[in-house]
């Protein structure tokens, strides 16, 4: 008991230390840009996104945000909703696209790992993870535009005021900040110690073997059930099993891609749970945080059914 006390503690701090930091710098980043008035100038590159999608610039700023740090901005988007700058709609839709950066950026841990042990089928396979996550933000954009209205282009702060210096606009935005980390605290540091308990009490592993057993409903070749177990323990560990079974001619490249690609649904049910409810609920709290990581995984894991569909019986590659 006092064993598993302590790794829960320990694992809570961890997760702590990784997600508290970057929640920290995206408010405080996000009441920095509002005081100066340069939102609206930041979000000018990704205006083509917020526009199609009848969102407001300021999204924009966090989806730009999102290729340096998701929870940061993600942070920025509950800030922008608890001021009353964006609706939950918004902040919803916001949140989904937000996710395709964090796929893009995902290029420094898999390439790394799929080149060497498969080459060209590891390449491939990150692209199809690239368009898979490109398709999931069209979807959720073309969604944005059918149901919101648009919103005039007004900046937050209005342009007779007079200017802030830098000075001015980091005590402005430190004392507005810590009326929100007080509110976002009080719900990570109890959400992230529930999750690190059931991390250690073997849920999410009891789980994990539930949704393996569910790959025989997938055209997976019998070799490709030890990838997808191994899927379950890290990507690295299933790219090596991949390589083995490709390198040794136990399957085809087309099936080792394939049955990549299930396993990535598969396992995607767990670590959304595990990693990406924590880090949603944490951040946006329990009912809107777990509604935009149900949304973000039944788009995504749809649209990967449908790739696999059309990869086996369209292309056979099954």
């Amino acid at each position: 008991m006092y064993d598993s006390i302590i790794q829960t503690v320990t694992l809570a701090a961890d997760l702590l230390a990784e997600m508290v930091p970057m929640m920290v710098v995206g408010v405080f980043l996000a009441e920095v840009l509002v005081a100066l008035n340069i939102a609206g100038k930041i979000a000018v590159f990704s205006r083509p996104l917020t526009s199609f999608t009848r969102l407001r610039e300021e999204c924009g700023t966090s989806f730009l945000m999102a290729f340096v740090s998701p929870p940061a901005a993600n942070a920025m988007l509950l800030d922008y909703h608890t001021k009353e700058i964006i609706s939950r709609k918004e902040l919803i839709i916001a949140a989904t696209m937000n996710s395709f950066p964090t796929v893009v950026m995902h290029w420094r841990y898999l390439l790394p790992v799929y080149i060497p042990l498969l080459g060209i089928p590891g390449l491939i396979y990150f692209g199809l993870l690239m368009l898979v996550g490109l398709a999931k933000t069209v979807v959720i954009m073309l969604y944005g535009r059918a149901v919101l209205t648009p919103s005039p282009c007004t900046p937050a702060i209005p342009e007779e005021e007079p200017a802030v210096t830098l000075r001015e606009a980091f005590g402005t935005a430190w004392t507005s900040s810590k009326k929100i980390l007080k509110r976002l605290l009080s719900i990570t540091v109890p959400t992230i110690v529930i999750v690190a308990f059931l991390i250690n009490a073997g849920v999410f592993d009891l789980l994990a073997g539930w949704m393996q057993g569910a790959g025989g409903a997938f055209p997976v070749p019998p070799e490709g059930f030890a990838i997808i177990a191994a899927q379950f323990g890290s990507f690295v560990a299933g790219a090596s099993v991949a390589s083995t079974l490709l390198a040794a001619g136990d399957m085809t490249w087309q099936q080792i891609i394939l049955t990549l690609l299930v396993g990535n649904v598969l396992t995607s049910v767990t670590r959304s749970i595990r990693w990406l409810g924590s880090s949603y609920i944490a951040i946006f709290g329990v009912r809107t945080g777990a509604e935009i990581m149900l949304v973000s995984t039944m788009l995504r894991n749809g649209i990967m059914v449908v790739l696999v569909a059309v990869l086996a019986y369209g292309l056979g590659w099954g």
